[in-house]
This record gives structure tokens, C-alpha cells and sequence, in this order.
């Protein structure tokens, strides 16, 4: 039975093997400090609500990053846009929600999550609808960097809410149900977006799906508990940003970087890809997409609770690295094996690769504890997203160039084999197998 440490930064101590294990020093205010009991004593409806908008916040963080692949397709066709064009969308998105994961981080631990996340629902929801309104493609790359400001704030108030109102141990089961929101975010986007946007046409599919980020702000007013100090009318706690992260929390942003740089070229480019090479119509395309969020769905969950309980994180890290290079593999094959694989190809993909925030972000409040979750939160984040600014335009123009999309399936195998070594990298480093351990 794995026994859960209180939050605070790690301090080192051998084992009687000789590897270095890890204890916890308390790096929290008494306002952070929480227990089983008090979370225990919130009502189930209470604790189900508090979940519930955490997955919102984070389906809503990125949302528009799985539109732009579904309705990549239709978006290219109306505007007459090159696939690096199409690419551009993600690109700003990315390159803007990114770097500001850093300052929504601080601001996070600095003005309280409640604040930020409120703000992030009414600026996701003004940046769906101004590019469903866009009447050219440039406006349009400018709704996608606005979009990238919400982004920028899934991970960072989502952990930062969790780290601060759940104690360790009850942490997984929520941690994996907030990060399957992204899940079903991209579930609801090839499942329902798609096939809307075919009959009613993608603009009016997609600002009406404005609406869900609204129904998020709703919820966060109403069904957050407000925290103490900076959401309960105390001056922002500016130090707070100033605490010195952990060394682990740098491996998981290398993690991060190329989980993301993978994801990215997936998400915009499979349906495409589908449509191009393997026949398939828009909604089956946009099928494809919904089978890689309802692979992801449960596994976030499954993998959130799990990897609490196991020895280490870097166990299931590194069985994530690996069943994404798998997948990648599957999906190169649809052009010689036939449309059926593409199927359990995305279901997989959606169960290792995208499935790996919730190992990592709960990694990441552990090891930073709640007095930094945001900032580090931040940093994890922007590596990740920094991964998906470039990627997407890199695979644009290397089928571009060659006609081919296998030497593009190739590298993103090569960035998710690539994972692996950090992980093991990570190992050694910390001069012990059980890296990062909640117990």
C-alpha cells in the first residue's frame, strides 16, 4: 500500500541499497495545507462539481487545437490555404498559449486559480466565436493566438486547484478525470463538430460550440470554493513565483516538449491524411479523430489513479513513449494495409501519447508541491506546447515536399522514441529507479 507525502520540495536520502531515495520537506503555507478529512467532508455532490469544471477548464483549453484538424479540411477549402497554411492555425495557437503557460503559472500561484480560470472561460469563449466570424484567413490566425491565451491556463489552475483543495493520495482519480476532459474535448470535436460542420458548415458548428466555455465560467463561479490568501481578497503572494523548482520538474518539460511535438503533428494532420491517402469522407476522417479521445478518455482516468499507487512515475512514462511509437507505426501502415487500421491506430495513440498529461501533471504537483504548483505547472505546460508551435508546419512541408507523408510518420516516431531516453535520462540522474514518488 502506497502511503502519500505531505506537498513541499523533495530533500535526498539513500536506501539501504544504495539508491537515493526521497523524502519531503513542507514547502506549503498553512492556506495550502489540506487533508483527507476536510475533502472527505465535502459532499459527493461537491466533489463531483469541483471535477466536473476542471475537466471543462481543460476540454476548453484545448478545444480549438482539435477543431482546426477536423475542420481542417473544410477551413483549407474555403480559403484556399496550402497544408503549411493550415498548419499556421496550429502554429499560433501553440505559440502563443506556449510561453505565456510561464506567466499564467505565476499568476496562478500569485492572484489564485479561481481568478484565472474565470478569466480563461470568457477569453476561450470571445476566441471561438471571433474565428467562426473571421472573414479571412489571417483574422482568423489572429482568433487562434487569442484562443492560445485560455490554453495557456489549462494545466496551470487545474493542478494548482487540485494541489491546493485534494491531499496526495486522493489526487490520481481527479487528476486523470480533469485530463480526460482534453479527451473529450477532441471525442465531441470529431464525433459531433464534424458532422455538424458538414451539414450546417464548419463556421456555425463551431461558434456555436462557443457555448461550452460559458457554461465553464458559470460553473467556476458558482462551484469553486474560493481559497485563502490571494482569492479571498489578500494582496497576490509575488514571492511565490520566486520559490526555486525542482531539477525533476525540467525533465518532465523535455518530456513534455516532445509529447507535444508528436501530439501536434497528429492531431492536425490525421484527418487529412485519411481523407488524402486512405479515401475516407470527412466524417469518417473526423471518426478518426473521435476514436484517438475515446481511447483517451478512460486511460487518463485509469492512468491517473494507477501511477499513484505504483513505485514510480517513470514506469508508466516510459510504457507511454513506447505505445506511441507503436501507434505512429499503425498509422503510417493505413496506406498498404487498408482504412481499418487506422481505427485501433488512433484508439492507442489516444491511450499512450495524449494520455501522458495525467501521469505528468501529477508528477509535477508532487514534486513541486502547492506553494509552486502553478509555476511548475507553467513550466511543464510550456514545454509541452512549445513542442506543438513548430511540428505541425514541419510535417506540412516534408509530405510537401516529398508527396509522401511516411518520411513525416517516421520523425514523429523518431520524437516519441526520443521520450524514452529522457525518461531513462531522469533515472540516472536522480541515481535512483523510483523517480518522483508520492510515497
Amino acid at each position: 500500500m502506497v502511503r502519500p507525502r505531505p506537498p513541499g520540495r523533495w530533500s535526498g536520502a539513500h536506501g539501504p541499497n544504495g539508491l537515493r531515495h526521497h523524502s519531503r520537506v513542507d514547502s506549503g503555507t498553512a492556506s495550502h495545507r489540506v487533508s483527507a478529512q476536510a475533502w472527505e467532508e465535502r459532499s459527493g455532490f461537491a466533489r463531483l462539481s469541483f471535477a466536473a469544471v476542471l475537466a471543462l477548464a481543460m476540454g476548453t483549453s484545448t478545444y480549438a487545437g482539435y477543431a482546426f484538424g477536423v475542420l481542417g479540411p473544410l477551413i483549407r477549402d474555403e480559403f484556399g490555404i496550402s497544408r503549411f497554411q493550415l498548419g499556421l492555425l496550429t502554429t499560433c495557437f501553440f505559440l502563443v498559449g506556449g510561453p505565456l503557460s510561464l506567466a499564467a503559472g505565476r499568476a496562478t500561484d500569485a492572484y489564485g486559480a479561481r481568478r484565472v480560470m474565470v478569466a480563461a472561460f470568457a477569453v476561450a469563449a470571445g476566441a471561438i466565436v471571433g474565428m467562426a466570424v473571421a472573414p479571412s484567413f489571417p483574422l482568423m490566425l489572429l482568433g487562434a493566438a487569442g484562443a492560445g491565451i485560455a490554453l495557456a491556463t489549462g494545466n496551470p489552475v487545474t493542478n494548482k486547484l487540485i494541489a491546493d483543495h485534494l491531499p496526495p493520495g486522493r489526487r490520481g482519480l481527479v487528476m486523470g478525470g480533469k485530463q480526460a476532459g482534453v479527451q473529450v474535448g477532441a471525442f465531441l470535436a470529431g464525433a459531433v463538430l464534424a458532422p455538424i460542420a458538414t451539414q450546417v458548415g464548419w463556421r456555425a458548428a463551431f461558434g456555436w460550440s462557443a457555448l461550452v466555455p460559458l457554461l465553464g465560467l458559470v460553473g467556476a463561479v458558482m462551484l469553486i470554493p474560493r481559497a485563502a490568501g490571494a482569492e479571498a481578497g489578500a494582496p497576490p503572494d509575488r514571492g511565490v513565483a520566486d520559490g526555486r523548482l525542482p531539477v525533476g520538474v525540467r525533465w518532465l518539460a523535455a518530456y513534455a516538449f516532445l509529447m507535444g511535438s508528436g501530439v501536434a503533428a497528429i492531431n492536425a494532420y490525421l484527418p487529412l491524411y485519411l481523407v488524402e491517402r486512405a479515401g475516407a469522407s470527412h466524417e469518417a476522417a473526423g471518426a478518426g479523430a473521435a476514436a484517438i479521445g475515446g481511447g483517451g478518455i478512460a486511460s487518463r482516468i485509469a492512468w491517473g489513479w494507477a501511477s499513484e499507487r505504483m513505485p514510480s512515475f517513470s514506469l508508466p512514462l516510459l510504457l507511454l513513449g513506447i505505445g506511441a511509437v507503436v501507434a505512429v507505426a499503425m498509422v503510417a501502415a493505413v496506406e498498404g494495409i487498408g482504412l481499418w487500421i487506422a481505427w485501433p491506430a488512433a484508439a492507442l495513440f489516444g491511450a499512450t501519447a495524449v494520455t501522458w498529461n495525467a501521469v505528468g501533471m501529477l508528477a509535477v504537483i508532487t514534486e513541486s508541491g502547492s506553494r509552486l504548483a502553478g509555476a511548475a505547472s507553467g513550466v511543464v505546460t510550456a514545454g509541452f506546447y512549445i513542442g506543438f508551435v513548430g511540428s505541425p508546419m514541419a510535417f506540412g512541408l516534408l509530405v510537401d515536399a516529398t508527396h509522401q507523408y511516411l518520411p513525416a510518420w517516421l520523425l514523429v516516431m523518431a520524437v516519441f522514441a526520443a521520450t524514452v531516453a529522457v525518461v531513462l535520462g531522469w533515472r540516472r540522474s536522480s541515481g535512483a529507479a523510483d523517480v518522483v514518488r508520492t510515497a
